[in-house]
């Protein structure tokens, strides 16, 4: 607890810092985060009540040394304390860091708490003309869709995490280069700590605009085998429409992988969106309990535990403080059923509030009808 209050003390105080200075500090430094904690409540079918917290401090880092360089730098501090941290599989899955250099240091390690920092922005931005060079730990987000992306490749996101907005980084070295004002080709290549060719990504995309359509084109050795993708977000009609479809294939073994996804925005002020997901690396024989289907580290081969997956989800606002939203997932296989309720108040400018349900419904044992209820208070700087 003492790291814990040392934490919130030195964040508090770099807030305060930065707010106050002017001049150079302005025009070259920029510092933001956020504190927040949240309180998991987890329950099966009314029994066996587990309950987690969790304290996470998060600082984010920009020094522009002029025009064309930039430095920047995420770190992520997290204290978990109560039930689920004492399963060894979910702390070792929290502590692991799959980058060239672990980037993840473990503070504090005892039975029923754990404190970790984690740095998953760390790099270095080079701007010249029409090149862009980036060097380090950084997001490569090729994802469309809003659920589920075949075409985010080099760091895939699980949409279950509530508490990772940012999503994680990968080691890599991306260059970017812009073709007049509508074009760009995006070269990006990342590795293992051993620097396995195996283990490694080449890809290459292309991004465009044809008339109201953004879409992009994807060639990549991935891993042992090869990748092609297309991903695009356009307007059909009133609706906007999105889509990945991606191709994998090695060794013999061809795997293909699409989501699709509508939105529209009603004249009332609700919004809707629907999105389904063909999973074609789909893996039966995975063991699927609560913990593998919330901290998993997905890949774009398998991106749910079903082949076949849906996800509806309304949303609105109550006045201006108030929003919500209530989502739904079904996966045909095992009948996996999620339901997501959630409700957000801002109580001031800085200062929000989030209650959300996380409902799930499978005939696998460990699941049958799992409950997760999480309280979150954040504030922002």
């Amino acid at each position: 607890m003492k790291q814990l209050l040392a934490l919130l003390f030195i964040t508090v105080n770099l807030n305060l810092y930065a707010q106050e200075q002017t001049g150079w500090w302005q025009k070259h430094i920029e510092l933001n985060g956020y504190v927040k904690y949240l309180n998991t409540v987890n329950f099966y079918d009314g029994n066996d009540l587990l309950t987690d917290n969790l304290w996470h401090n998060r600082i984010n880092f920009h020094f522009y040394i002029d025009k064309q360089i930039s430095f920047n730098a995420g770190l992520r501090n997290r204290v978990f304390y109560g039930d689920l941290i004492k399963n060894p599989f979910y702390r070792q899955n929290l502590a692991k860091d799959k980058g060239v250099v672990s980037l993840t240091k473990i503070i504090v390690d005892e039975t029923n708490i754990l404190m970790l920092s984690n740095l998953d922005r760390l790099n270095v931005d080079y701007i010249y003309q029409n090149l862009e060079l980036t060097l380090g730990r950084q997001r490569i987000n090729w994802g469309k869709n809003l659920v589920w992306n075949p075409n985010d490749i080099f760091n895939t996101a699980n949409f279950l995490d509530i508490d990772y907005e940012e999503k994680s980084g990968t080691d890599a070295m991306r260059l970017r280069y812009n073709i007049g004002k509508m074009s760009q080709l995006d070269v990006a290549y990342t590795t293992n700590k051993e620097f396995e060719s195996q283990k490694s990504i080449w890809a290459l995309a292309f991004h465009s605009v044809y008339k109201t359509c953004d879409y992009q084109l994807i060639a990549a050795k991935y891993y042992s085998g090869f990748m092609f993708g297309l991903g695009w977000e356009s307007n059909l009609n009133n609706f906007g429409f999105k889509g990945e479809s991606s191709y994998f294939t090695e060794d013999s073994i061809n795997i293909f992988v699409s989501s699709l996804s509508l939105d529209y925005a009603f004249k009332n002020g609700i919004n809707w969106m629907i999105s389904g997901l063909y999973n074609g690396g789909f893996d039966a024989d995975n063991n699927m309990d609560i913990i593998n289907i919330l901290n998993n580290r997905l890949n774009a081969k398998n991106l749910f535990p079903s082949r076949l997956a849906f996800f509806n989800r309304f949303s609105g606002n109550f006045g201006p403080a108030w929003q919500w939203s209530f989502g739904t997932v079904y996966g045909t296989q095992n009948s996996f059923t999620i339901l997501i309720p959630e409700i957000h108040y801002r109580i001031a400018d800085n200062w929000e509030i989030y209650l959300i349900m996380q409902s799930f419904f499978a005939d696998i044992p460990d699941i049958r009808q799992r409950n997760l209820l999480t309280f979150r208070v954040q504030y922002n700087y």
